[in-house]
């Protein structure tokens, strides 16, 4: 017996999926107003822009702009359609295959994300890959594909609500070391040295005000410049590697791995809603970008504010972190709520059709930003890594944007899809697709039932 399988896009070409492949090229494009900071120079640049304040560019005024507009929501933004596309998939799998074959084909996809996480991290030289993250995440969202809606949030909410209770556990642990250190201080003899538990209280502040207050001009950091600006690209490997194990370590499972699996459990939930369905009508894609923005945008402003504001004080980031992944999703919704009146709209049709382009090649053109990034900012390439700063930073966005954009709209129009989509699929359903198929139509036969 054969089974047949369709990948991610349903047959024909209709407004839902127009509009799911015009979002996915919003969030895959916009993730790299973020990610060009650490692309660009040391990630103190972006942590601590104040450090920066005198450089060209207008760092502080660009970092409070873009951390406003976008920290945080183009990721999530990410995180939730690709929660969407694994419901899609799923959903399309157990409809035309038997359970065995969709189950193995959809952990087979997930196993080979984490695999393009490891070569963008590794072979990409690119630390903050989240793919690696996508990976371990999806292969926990098989089990829950057949959840209601009101599961599916109660569960998201578990997940946001564990790194909330750690940053408010942490805003208390801060609060207690700044007032030891005040009392050290104040207990501290005019003449002679503080007892040994002061002295351990005033060193335990100030190596935690170093850490928000990183001093950019330290040893380390000018050898990481000098290194990344101008090492060779073995010296660059092995400085990258360091870097993706401690984040595919440590980061990933103690904030990015929950961090991408809240969202794709709600981007589940939203096709439970019917968010990519005409049930969703006009108006309440409205009332989604107005409660989404209307809540986000004043968090965001709030927190740059106080961040700014108290020169990064510790106490204040941590209490900034507690509310960070409510702005962040509120934001992501607000966006997401303008990408769908958009695609309703009469007008901007050629952009339309280049951001779906764009998105339909979202894996492919991820993966290139940091091919194009290296090129330009690493030893190997320009060796630009550390010379600019804000405004200059998104000459090279602008540039990266034109360059994907152009080249997923030129090889879409000779191939079905991108070629590490093709990679991707190929593996998947374990034979080699055709790079050209009829147009709105990728239909695959695969594994017998009775097959491995």
């Amino acid at each position: 017996m054969t089974a047949a399988i369709t990948a991610l896009e349903p047959t024909g070409s209709s407004q839902r999926i127009a509009s799911l492949d015009v979002a996915r090229g919003v969030a895959v494009l916009g993730i790299l107003l973020l990610n060009i900071w650490s692309f660009a120079g040391p990630q103190a640049y972006f942590d601590y822009p104040l450090a920066i304040a005198d450089r060209a560019g207008a760092p502080v005024a660009t970092w409070a702009l873009v951390h406003i507009l976008f920290e945080g929501s183009q990721r999530t933004l990410l995180s939730l359609l690709f929660g969407v596309g694994a419901m899609l998939s799923l959903q399309r799998f157990e409809r035309t295959a038997p359970a065995s074959v969709a189950r193995r084909t959809y952990y087979r996809r997930s196993f080979l994300l984490v695999g393009f996480g490891l070569v963008n991290a590794y072979l990409f030289l690119w630390p903050a890959d989240i793919l690696f993250a996508y990976g371990l995440a999806s292969l926990c969202l098989y089990p829950l594909r057949r959840l209601a809606s009101r599961w599916l949030l109660l569960l998201a909410l578990v997940a946001l609500a564990i790194p909330a209770g750690r940053h408010l556990a942490m805003t208390g642990q801060l609060q207690q070391m700044e007032a030891a250190h005040a009392a050290a201080i104040a207990a501290q003899p005019a003449e002679g040295s503080a007892d040994e538990a002061s002295a351990q209280a005033i060193a335990a502040w100030e190596k935690r005000l170093a850490k928000a207050r990183p001093d950019i001009d330290n040893p380390a950091l000018a050898e990481e410049i000098r290194i990344m600006q101008s090492g060779s690209l073995a010296e660059i490997a092995v400085r990258q590697a360091k870097v993706s194990l401690v984040l595919q370590t440590i980061v990933t499972a103690n904030w990015w791995f929950l961090d991408a699996l809240a969202m794709m459990i709600i981007g589940m939930a939203l096709v439970r809603e019917g968010l990519f369905s005409t049930s969703w009508t006009k108006a309440r894609q409205t009332l989604m970008a107005m409660v989404g923005l209307g809540i986000g945008l004043p968090l965001a402003i709030w927190q740059t504010q106080v961040l700014l504001g108290s020169n990064f004080h510790p106490v204040q980031a941590e209490i900034v972190k507690i509310s960070y992944d409510l702005r962040r999703f509120a934001m992501a919704m607000g966006w997401l709520g303008l990408v769908l009146l958009f695609c309703q709209a009469a007008w901007g049709q050629a952009i339309k059709r280049a951001l779906a382009a764009t998105g339909r090649m979202a894996l492919t053109n991820y993966l290139a930003q940091s091919i194009l990034c290296g090129l330009v900012f690493y030893g190997f390439g320009l060796g630009l890594y550390g010379r600019l700063t804000g405004l200059q930073l998104y000459a090279v966005v602008a540039l990266v944007w034109a360059l994907e954009i152009a080249w997923s709209s030129w090889w879409l129009a000779r191939a079905r899809i991108g070629p590490f989509e093709w990679v991707w699929r190929s593996l998947s359903y374990r034979r080699n697709l055709a790079w050209q198929e009829r147009p709105g139509r990728l239909a695959t036969a695969i594994e017998g039932s009775g097959q491995r």
